[in-house]
């Protein structure tokens, strides 16, 4: 989907490069204009019929500009709604015109699915383009009535000039009527050139202007299928992908847990050895030693202590060996 490519901007600047070749060509070459349309006698009927197809033509490419610049914000608005549906952004069209088009779809698609209906996307796409081909319907009626608007002055300039010519054959020597006969022929061809030359211009941009609408509604078609159907959309074939997909997200989950927890036994072994070094280390310095450090640490009264009292057989023992060292002595 390419949506940088935009027709409608690109006629646009081609209308404003139009323009200004027009009004360069008319300062440049206005005395043999005027020549060529004010040559003879001109009469009411040639000013009207030229100014009815000046005026038709210039309506027409106004609509035709409002068109094109309401399709250029139509085709920001959808590049801007692609992106934020490429981000995966929350609610991507709270800062997008709500009139767009674009948005409007997407509205409908999720409107249609909150009330668990299928989305049937071509019957948006039908209702869609009826609806842009009724906002060109002025258009498709000057550009069908242009050109006839010049075939209706060159009939009525001939007629003009023919009126003349059936006086001139009554009175030959009338200058009038010869006056008559010119001004018609020279109406006659001020309007065919005229309607020949807007219709041409205006045939080019006509077309022109279906491409935008062209482009811009396949863009919003494209990006309906690619980017907003399938997040409402679930399929029994896109519901076993998902479920693919969560089975892996699951697996990699476990294997995770399986290695912290290896990392929590490794850590349970490292203070287990650590526990094990300070009992060791406080068997050997002697619990007799860590009672009077914590004694004196918290400033505890001394306490005190009895001599143990040998056990019975232990002092018998003793007076025996000592009666017998007296013996000896003696």
């Amino acid at each position: 989907m390419n949506t940088n490519k935009n027709s409608a901007r690109n006629t646009l600047l081609q209308i404003v490069f139009f323009l200004i070749a027009i009004a360069s060509l008319l300062f440049f070459f206005k005395d043999t204009i005027a020549a060529l349309y004010t040559s003879g006698d001109i009469n009411l009927s040639a000013i009207f019929l030229n100014g009815f197809i000046v005026i038709l033509f210039l309506l027409g490419m106004l609509r035709m500009v409002i068109i094109l610049l309401r399709y250029v914000n139509e085709h920001q608005t959808l590049y801007r709604l692609v992106s934020y549906l490429q981000q995966n952004v929350q609610d991507p069209i709270v800062r997008l015109s709500p009139d767009a088009l674009s948005v409007r779809r997407y509205q409908y698609i999720h409107w249609i699915n909150q009330q668990g209906s299928a989305v049937n996307q071509a019957a948006l796409a039908s209702t869609l383009n009826a609806h842009e081909s009724s906002r060109l319907t002025l258009i498709r009626f000057v550009h069908s009535t242009l050109i006839l608007a010049g075939v209706f002055g060159t009939v009525v300039s001939l007629s003009l000039a023919l009126i003349g010519a059936s006086s001139l054959l009554g009175s030959p020597e009338s200058t009038q009527e010869m006056g008559m006969v010119i001004a018609g022929m020279s109406s006659a061809l001020s309007t065919t050139m005229t309607a020949i030359v807007c219709f041409i211009i205006y045939a080019y941009f006509y077309l022109r202007l279906n491409d935008a609408r062209v482009q811009l509604l396949s863009g919003i078609e494209d990006a309906t299928t690619l980017y907003m159907l399938p997040k409402i959309n679930h399929s029994e074939e896109s519901l076993i992908h998902h479920v693919n997909d969560l089975t892996i997200a699951l697996s990699k989950s476990a294997q995770h847990i399986l290695e912290v927890e290896n990392k929590f036994i490794s850590v349970a072994d490292q203070l287990q050895q650590a526990v094990n070094d300070l009992q060791k280390g406080v068997n050997q310095t002697g619990m007799n030693e860590v009672i009077e450090l914590i004694r004196e640490g918290f400033r505890l009264p001394a306490k005190k202590t009895t001599p143990l009292t040998p056990p019975p057989t232990v002092q018998a023992n003793k007076e025996i060996e000592q009666k017998g060292f007296r013996g000896f002595k003696s």
